[in-house]
Order: structure tokens, then C-alpha cells, then sequence
């Protein structure tokens, strides 16, 4: 199994990303599908798991000392990631995860993030990127109405003590050792 990302312009981390928003070209996606393609040849790879039929795990090389789980959620367009050194407790990304074949998951990022900290309070991160998609048409009316789904159902988590669910809660039980 393979998951790859597309990203749209201006993003947040240390991976000097563009300064403007922009859709990518077909050429841009098919070049990071065949990189992730050619990784995933690697030994030392990141490992991917279909965990259920709707959630899908992305965890360190087997041998590696990092330690971190990636949870996509496909029925609620929402990714999940626990032990980035960048955030304080879990990160959630808005996105949509699309099967582009068997077996080969695409995530497109829908700009919004929250950073979760261990007292369950959380920050929504990137709305600028979001409204400047809207505004400047890089994003439409179905990609506005799915991100803006998936953000009611991470926020109706956090705002009813319900985060992080019993699903997460399971998988950082198992995958991640130190607490």
C-alpha cells in the first residue's frame, strides 16, 4: 500500500514549499506518486496499514527510533498524526483521501489544521490559506463543502470531550510505546 500527499502551495513546515497557493499540475502529482512509488521499494521505509475498511496507519520504518502514528480516516476526510516533533500533542489535518488505485491512496490537503495539545485545548491553524483558496477559486464549491464537513466533525470531537476518540486512543495503545 501507498500514500502520497498533494499539497496545494503554501504550506506550514520546513520543506520550503511555494509562497503562493496553487493548484499543481498533473505532471507534479504523477512525479510524487512515482517518488513515493520508488520509496516504497525502500527497506527502510515507512510502514502502511490497512488497520479497518475506513482507517488507514502510516508508522516509522520497523527498525527505526522514531516513534509516531498517522491515522487516515477515510469516512471523515480527516488525518491524525501523534509524535511530529513540531506539535505538542496530536496534529489533525483536514484533508480528502482519495483511492487512485488499488491499493494507492492520494491525500489532498484541504488547508485546515488543529493542534491539539494534552489538555485537549486546540488551535485551528491555516484559515487564511483556506479563505485565499476560496477567494481565488483554487479550491470549488465541493472541496469547500467537504473540508468544511470534516472540520464540524473534528471540532464536535474536541468540543464534546470526545478527543482523541476510542479508535485513537486503540491505535496509540499499540503503536506508540512511550507515553
Amino acid at each position: 500500500m501507498i500514500i502520497f500527499w498533494h499539497h496545494v502551495g503554501r504550506e506550514h513546515g520546513k520543506n520550503g514549499y511555494a509562497a503562493d497557493i496553487k493548484k499543481n499540475s498533473e505532471e507534479t502529482i504523477e512525479n510524487c506518486l512515482l517518488q513515493k512509488r520508488n520509496f516504497a521499494e525502500n527497506i527502510n521505509r515507512n510502514q502502511f496499514i490497512r488497520y479497518n475498511e475506513t482507517t488507514l496507519l502510516e508508522l516509522p520504518p520497523k527498525d527505526s527510533e522514531k516513534e509516531f502514528v498517522i491515522v487516515y480516516c477515510l469516512d471523515k476526510g480527516l488525518q491524525y498524526s501523534l509524535g511530529n516533533k513540531d506539535y505538542p500533542f496530536w496534529l489533525i489535518d483536514i484533508c480528502d483521501i482519495e483511492e487512485v488505485e488499488k491499493n494507492v491512496f492520494c491525500v489532498h490537503d484541504l488547508f485546515i489544521d488543529i493542534s491539539v495539545n494534552e489538555d485537549t485545548s486546540y488551535n485551528v491553524l491555516d484559515m487564511d490559506d483556506f479563505h485565499f483558496a476560496i477567494e481565488n477559486k483554487v479550491i470549488d464549491y465541493e472541496t469547500t463543502r467537504k473540508a468544511l464537513h470534516s472540520l464540524s466533525i473534528a471540532l464536535e470531537e474536541l468540543n464534546n470531550n470526545a478527543f482523541p476518540n476510542p479508535l485513537l486512543l486503540e491505535i496509540e495503545n499499540h503503536y506508540i510505546k512511550t507515553k
